[in-house]
């Protein structure tokens, strides 16, 4: 195969636009894919059938294991239509038995639970790798695409799986009486012979024939196409396209150019030519600085091998009292690395426990520059009167209710800025300050400062009166009095 003949145009793809690729593909063909499943994979599934139609409950789990044996006539048939040679059907139909046997007992064992299998399988049957080179070939490509490889077998097996129990289901109410399990009988005993007629578990495995036959050929499609995106992503085959392509235009070119340069050099090209040792211009070209060979110094680490102890002759008690020991040393060493896993584990839960402890519910005692102006309210000491409950008593008393509960909230804030140090910021609103005096930690001063502050937003704000009631807890309540309740 030949990369200039592919049909498909190549170029680094997303994966799941790698798997509608390949989708996309199988569609194109699937009349013929189709044709090769029924002459190929239906024989077996009837062989099957007839050894096991005595126990066809494990039929569906015969079918699912064998799926290694379905992917590979398809796959040949698409890694062959992909590069424009589409076989006959005569001529896949030909190459059946030798796709099967082919690395047959790795697909159907130690391979088969493999999650990458439709994206590995192209390595394994296109490449004509055997033994180890096959490991490490689908190691080097699983770098670049084995974890789509995964997601893409994980949701082909889910969508097998809703579909067939959708067929099922969907077609339950077409069976006879005598073919429908007796569903209570069952969860009421467990006795599957007795209450799953065969009848119902040979429509299940036609279901199941079904499903396998539509969805098989498209994740062996999707597989391939990952496998595509994945080389063309790796070894760059969309540019070493672009340059084949380009070499095939100029080739012509190049040859009536070089025609006409040997035919203007006359006789004196091969006079030359053999005055020049052919050797000689090889080791000048490989002297020029573009083939110098640049080598990076690497460290490697090398073990100190210790000095070998001069031997004593012992004799066979000598040998068994240090087996002894050595393994009385090894059985102590790991009973000590065990106690020190457990005492370093039941510390980190105990601090993990015990956290609030080591958290501090204060104020932080870093110096903070206290504001003096806040929301356009002069907080500064100065600015308030020496007993501000009775200021604020007066006001209220004189009816300006709004200057009443202001000079209680600028005493609240100027109190606890200069003589708390609650971290309150000049650009702090209302709901800020309140914040911050309740992580302060003073829980009478938080709750009087909660209700203050609900008190002068309404006022402020909505421009809704507080009761007479309210106000005089407001001021018969407050906390912050030193001094007389000077602030």
């Amino acid at each position: 195969m030949r990369l200039e003949d592919i049909t498909v145009t190549l170029r680094p793809r997303q994966p799941w636009e790698a798997a509608d690729l390949g989708c996309a593909v199988v569609r194109r063909d699937f009349g013929g894919i189709l044709a090769l499943w029924a002459c190929t994979v239906v024989p077996l599934w009837v062989l099957v059938a007839v050894l096991l139609r005595a126990t066809p409950g494990w039929i569906p789990w015969i079918v699912i294991w064998l799926k290694p044996l379905y992917d590979r006539v398809p796959l040949f048939f698409l890694s062959r239509a992909a590069f424009g040679v589409r076989p006959t059907f005569l001529e896949t139909w030909k190459q059946w038995p030798r796709l099967w046997l082919s690395n047959c007992l790795p697909a159907l064992f130690w391979r088969r639970l493999s999650f990458i299998r439709s994206f590995a399988l192209p390595s394994q049957m296109l490449e004509g790798l055997r033994g180890g080179a096959v490991k490490r070939r689908i190691r080097t490509l699983a770098m670049d695409g084995g974890g789509s490889g995964s997601w893409m077998t994980f949701a082909f097996a889910n969508l097998e799986l809703a579909a067939w129990c959708g067929l099922v289901w969907g077609t339950y109410s077409l069976l006879p009486e005598s073919a429908q399990p007796d569903w209570a009988g069952f969860f009421r005993s467990f006795d599957f012979e007795t209450s799953i007629p065969n009848g119902f578990l040979w429509h299940v495995v036609v279901c199941q024939m079904i499903v396998v036959t539509l969805v098989e050929p498209f994740y062996v499609g999707a597989g391939f196409a990952l496998y595509l995106n994945c080389r063309t992503r790796i070894e760059g085959w969309d540019v070493e396209l672009v340059f084949r392509r380009l070499a095939a235009r100029l080739t012509s070119a190049a040859a009536a150019l070089a025609a006409a340069l040997l035919i203007m050099s006359g006789a004196a090209s091969p006079v030359q030519a053999a005055e020049r040792d052919p050797a000689k211009v090889v080791r000048e070209l490989l002297n020029e600085p573009e083939f110098e060979i640049y080598k990076a110094p690497s460290r490697e680490w090398v073990w100190d091998e210790p000095k070998e102890k001069e031997k004593k002759p012992d004799d066979g008690s000598r040998k068994g009292s240090d087996t002894g020991t050595d393994l009385f040393t090894l059985f102590g060493l790991l009973l000590r690395w065990v106690l020190v896993g457990g005492l370093a584990a039941w510390l980190g839960v105990y601090l993990w426990k015990n956290r609030h402890l080591f958290i501090s519910r204060g104020v932080s005692r870093a110096p903070v520059r206290a504001p003096k102006v806040l929301m356009g309210m002069n907080i500064t000491p100065e600015s308030l009167p020496d007993d501000i409950v009775s200021a604020a008593r007066a006001a209220w008393a004189a009816g300006d209710l709004k200057e009443a509960l202001s000079l209680l909230y600028r005493g609240s804030l100027s109190w606890l800025v200069n003589r708390r140090r609650v971290p309150i910021a000049d650009s702090d609103t209302e709901e800020d300050c309140l914040t911050q005096v309740l992580q302060a930690g003073e829980k009478a001063e938080a709750d009087y400062f909660r209700q203050l502050t609900g008190a002068w937003v309404q006022a402020a704000y909505a421009l809704m009166p507080v009761s007479n009631d309210e106000m005089g807890a407001l001021c018969d309540r407050w906390p912050f009095v030193e001094k007389g309740g000077a602030a």
